[in-house]
């Protein structure tokens, strides 16, 4: 019986103490409800002239994010250039690099057409199976050094350019007018418009 009596009277004790538990978690609630209304209010409580000033100063900071990205695009944008200008410039270097490594070489070849010339016209008119073999390797010499831009002066005939050709020679004709080149001693040669070598010739030269 008396073990009944304590067992009542404990949870008698006990509820107290589960009520004000509950108690305190409703001021809890309520305590976090009025902390966060001023921040949900704040806007609202905002006057007219607060709004505007705050609206001129999100607009102001929007202006500068946009300033900032034209900035950095205009700077990639620089950058791309530079870099596009730079990967020109090389390849023109190396265009020119290369076609000097040409010029040089076929400059170097030039004593060579002129000896293979020499053997042709010293073999003209002979039917040997070694003056058809020097016809040969001089056209197709002639062949590949054309394709690659090497352009012949032969003057003959013409009025003389002092630019194309050189006189080595003056002759005194009345059968050409006046500063013709009625003979070319050795022929001139441009590679891709520009001047290898000039043609060395005799000129005319009226009374």
């Amino acid at each position: 019986m008396k073990d009944d009596k304590q067992d009542v009277k404990s949870k008698q004790e006990g509820a107290p103490s589960q009520s004000q538990d509950a108690k305190r978690e409703d001021a809890k609630r309520q305590a976090g409800g009025k902390a966060s209304d001023p921040a949900r209010k704040e806007l609202h409580q905002m006057t007219k002239k607060e709004l505007e000033e705050l609206v001129l100063e999100l607009e102001g900071r929007l202006k500068e994010e946009r300033e900032k990205a034209r900035e950095y695009l205009e700077d990639a944008q620089r950058q791309k250039a530079e870099l596009e200008n730079y990967r020109k410039r090389m390849i023109r270097e190396q265009t020119r690099l290369i076609e000097q490594a040409n010029r040089s070489l076929v400059s170097k070849l030039l004593p060579v057409i002129d000896n293979l010339e020499k053997a042709v016209e010293s073999a003209e008119g002979s039917d040997s199976r070694l003056a058809e073999g020097v016809r040969m390797v001089y056209a197709q010499l002639m062949e590949v050094l054309e394709k690659e831009g090497l352009e012949t002066i032969d003057p003959h005939g013409h009025p003389f350019d002092p630019e194309l050709c050189e006189a080595v020679m003056a002759v005194v004709s009345n059968d050409h007018e006046d500063e013709t080149v009625v003979e070319v001693h050795q022929k001139g040669y441009k590679y891709k418009g520009s001047l290898l070598r000039p043609a060395r010739a005799t000129v005319s030269k009226c009374d």
